[in-house]
């Protein structure tokens, strides 16, 4: 018979990564010598990013540390029945993700195998169910809404503990990619976690967290295709549905802020420009809004609103200078008070854990500003984006 394994998933700023198999054996043993052990990770992949074409690729995984564990992968000093391998991850190494031209869709990989040389151990892994640990989900809850339209949301949330305050709601859009009917994909893609966990939530003195998922992506023309005039998106009317309707089943919710990233940040203008007295405050990412297709009127409806912007000059995906940069002006022109914008020259490793061949901090594709956003390291000056969130409609 052989043994069993479950992956421990975790999400980084990149997206989400492989880090520990978990093998469960047939017996205890006191230790294992990791000189022994060799992983494979065999998965299928984008093998031509030119033609999307997809095929299986293999990946010779650097074993970190081996060590007895509970069922968890967490180290022990005693004899178990559990074993636990533990590898190095980076921007390029480990996901279990795999983004489909066709589809433009984020899915989980299947087949998703590790091979473990000198140990006989069943290799196929069903990250997508029940051959994953991934406790950065244990904060959320996945459900559905079905609209009046007929269009079936999924949705994440997260809910603070109960007490006799109002607490605002946060809704986070998602990006291009993170479309379909599995909010996990939208919460790890872009490390929505975050929002969820304590220097957010501490922030916001507690906050309702509604992360919405759209079955294809926000831009779409009604046929699948990217919005490019100024035809209301097919998404529009039902998602402040969805909103509206969470707002009304927790009564102690009393300001709502709205964001999200590119497809995400489209659709937080959107909503604006359609609700402009609904929501105390946004925060768009890298957003896609054509600025020619806003009307003065609807510039004068929501330059009230409290706004914070957020964008990366080498972003090759949006072209920010006919998005947020025309949008911004003409708001401040007409009056806006409150209008913030981050802007940085790159979107690049803060960690001190990854770099690029020369010893330069890891470089990301520039579209990716949402990871500052994150990380709590979005600024305009020495105002930080979080705190000033966190103070609007109070």
């Amino acid at each position: 018979m052989k043994y069993t394994q479950k992956v421990l998933v975790t999400g980084e700023d990149f997206g989400p990564v492989v880090k520990k198999t978990i093998i469960k054996l047939d017996q205890t043993i006191d230790t294992i010598d990791m000189n022994n052990l060799k992983v494979i990770e065999e998965k299928n992949a984008v093998i031509d990013k030119v033609t999307g074409e997809e095929g299986i690729i293999r990946t010779e995984r650097e074993v970190l540390d081996t060590y007895t564990s509970d069922e968890y992968g967490n180290k022990v000093n005693n004899a178990s029945q559990y074993i636990t391998i533990e590898m190095s991850i980076s921007p390029s190494v480990g996901s279990p993700f795999i983004f489909h031209e066709t589809t433009q869709l984020n899915n989980w990989c299947n087949p998703y195998r590790l091979h473990i040389s000198g140990l006989n151990v069943n290799p196929d892994i069903d990250v997508e169910n029940d051959d994953k640990l991934c406790p950065q989900l244990d904060k959320w809850t996945m459900n559905t809404y079905q609209a009046i339209d007929g269009i079936k949301y999924s949705y994440a949330e997260y809910r603070p503990s109960l007490d006799d305050k109002k607490h605002p709601l946060v809704i986070w859009l998602h990006g291009l990619g993170e479309g379909g009917t599995d909010p996990s994909i939208d919460l790890l893609a872009n490390k929505v976690t975050a929002l969820a966990d304590a220097p957010f939530q501490k922030c916001m003195k507690g906050a309702y967290v509604l992360v919405p998922q759209c079955p294809t992506m926000w831009m779409d023309n009604g046929k699948g295709e990217y919005k490019s005039d100024t035809k209301d998106c097919i998404y529009t009317k039902s998602l402040f549905e969805l909103i509206d309707s969470y707002v009304k089943e927790n009564r102690d919710i009393d300001r709502i802020y709205i964001g999200g990233c590119s497809n995400g940040g489209y659709m937080t203008m959107e909503m604006l420009l359609h609700y402009p007295h609904y929501f105390a405050a946004a925060f768009p990412i890298c957003e896609a809004y054509h600025d020619e297709y806003i009307t003065d009127d609807q510039i004068d409806m929501i330059k009230h609103i409290p706004l914070w912007f957020t964008y990366a000059k080498t972003d090759q995906v949006i072209d920010y200078t006919i998005c947020t940069i025309p949008t911004v002006k003409r708001l401040v022109d007409a009056g806006a008070s409150n209008i913030h914008v981050s802007i940085f020259d790159d979107v690049h490793d803060t960690t001190g854990l990854y770099k690029n061949e020369d010893g330069s901090s890891y470089t990301y594709n520039g579209h990716c500003s949402w990871i500052y956003w994150d990380n709590n390291e979005c600024y305009e000056g020495e105002l930080n984006a979080w705190e000033w969130l966190a103070q609007q409609g109070n």
